[in-house]
């Protein structure tokens, strides 16, 4: 219903959910419902912009004020009443999802319950190797066939069709903790883990399956810590004799079981180092696979985001690897349109790669020619490869390549800051660190840039006086040329 004389859409915005999602209008309202739509509905709308907080603190006084004039003062009395204490809530207006339903499930869902009773790890066991991921769409494929995930969408479904709270069902304080149900004094909401699971739009908001299932494995391994050093321990060793409770692990997809022994999956490794450093998916190696012909976008980022900073397994021959499989044309294209969504040291993979496959990608790269932010580095390949193309980039081209080659070379000196605090381990090979070629402008893309790479990285070399400043040097001094 329309909120005449009060300047407010998000109240407009507030009560339309109430309506659709409770079944609630202002003339059938519950306690509890503004709480609801506040913390598991408006998070989730996509119609609330940045300051909706402020917007409603103001205008939701002169709605309660309508509400008495009108003579509906009970109802004015229990929203006034709710509001306060839901408006001035320090958890409102988080713009994380997660962190709004976590909160509602701290306050209100999970009162008298215990908290998980620990957090995951921060790093290996010593003498562990170095955590390896598959590509996203392999990780996202074996989170979707989980079976216990399986079990927790179709047990949420179910409380929320419902609409009623099964607190003593075996799956009710993990659904709960894990955020696939937030409990509500009105009725059950789906949490972020559902929302990642099953989007209400697939089309629009595709489904991140590994999102859900990340969440759900930090529950299950916080409720029953014991697991956790034997997790750790398979991980170091390959196998471990395999404990009682863990067959949810199994349902989960974290870990084989076999005669006895117990097996991390890659699904499960992910799980176990999700905090520290490791939290971020760029300090893990990359097992990138096979080239494939229908490969995925965010396959596609990922393996040259883990090539520029020389994070791929067995480097130099996974990557000669995928040129030898790859049909040129149209791995080619798979390149050529990954441009517009990376940039800097990324991008520069992407153009150094083009470069390696040579001619063959021309058709591909000439689509570059017609897109104003990558026809500057069009012509560019173009002019690398002797063959010239008629006609010059705008300005504005001109500018965003340069612009990249600036941001591919401030990404260059990130990464030997990052591996001087974090040397790799096991140390690079040489024919990896000659890998970080493709990703650094042709200015400095030379015999000397490349020695200096490998005394820098190469923990088998000797490092020279001076090497390092040497080439810091040169970065900064390219970086100045292209500025000027």
């Amino acid at each position: 219903m329309a909120v005449p004389g009060v300047d407010g859409e998000i109240v407009e915005l507030l009560l339309g959910l109430a309506k659709d999602e409770l079944g609630a209008d202002l003339d059938n309202w519950q306690p509890g419902q503004l709480t609801t739509v506040l913390y598991d509905l408006l998070p989730y709308s996509g119609g609330v912009r940045p300051g909706w907080v402020d917007e409603l603190r103001t205008a939701f006084p002169e709605f309660v004020t309508i509400l008495r004039q009108t003579g509906r003062l009970e109802l004015a009395d229990l929203l006034e009443g709710e509001a306060e204490a839901a408006l001035n809530d320090p958890g409102l207006g988080r713009t994380d999802p997660v962190n709004w339903c976590r909160y509602r499930r701290q306050q209100s869902a999970l009162a008298g319950l215990a908290e998980p009773r620990a957090e995951l790890p921060l790093e290996p066991l010593a003498g562990s190797p170095t955590p390896v991921t598959p590509m996203p769409s392999r990780l996202a494929a074996a989170a979707a066939g989980s079976e216990l995930l399986g079990d927790l969408y179709d047990f949420a479904l179910d409380v929320y069709r419902t609409k009623q709270e099964q607190p003593d069902h075996r799956l009710w304080r993990l659904a709960v903790l894990a955020g696939w149900i937030c409990p509500s004094p009105v009725s059950p909401q789906y949490g972020p883990s559902m929302h990642a699971w099953a989007p209400d739009d697939p089309e629009v908001t595709p489904a991140r399956p590994l999102v859900a299932w990340l969440e759900t494995c930090r529950v299950v391994l916080s409720e029953s810590p014991e697991l956790i050093d034997v997790l750790l321990t398979a991980f170091r060793d390959g196998t471990t004799a395999a404990p009682d409770g863990a067959e949810q692990l199994e349902r989960l997809g974290a870990v084989t079981l076999a005669d006895g022994r117990l097996g991390l999956t890659q699904l499960g490794v992910r799980g176990l180092f999700t905090r520290g450093r490791w939290a971020d998916p760029e300090y893990w190696l990359l097992d990138p696979g096979q080239w494939w012909a229908n490969l995925r976008s965010e396959d596609l980022i990922a393996f040259m985001t883990a090539a520029s900073k020389l994070c791929v397994v067995d480097q130099a021959w996974s990557v000669q690897r995928w040129f030898e499989q790859a049909d040129p044309l149209e791995f080619a294209y798979q390149l050529v349109r990954l441009g517009s969504q990376v940039h800097g040291a990324v991008l520069n993979t992407v153009f150094g790669y083009l470069l390696r496959i040579g001619l063959e990608a021309a058709p591909a790269v000439e689509e570059w020619l017609v897109t104003e932010e990558l026809s500057g580095l069009g012509w560019i390949w173009f002019d690398a490869i002797g063959a010239p193309m008629a006609g010059i980039p705008t300005e504005h081209g001109k500018y965003l390549a340069t612009t990249e080659m600036v941001r591919s070379l401030d990404d260059l000196t990130a990464l030997l800051d990052r591996y001087a605090e974090y040397p790799p381990e096991p140390p690079l090979p040489g024919t990896t660190i000659d890998e970080l070629m493709f990703s650094v402008p042709l200015r400095i893309r030379t015999a000397r840039v490349n020695a200096l790479l490998q005394r820098v990285l190469n923990q088998e070399l000797a490092q020279e006086p001076g090497d390092r400043d040497e080439l810091l040097g040169i970065i900064a001094e390219a970086r100045q040329m292209l500025l000027e």
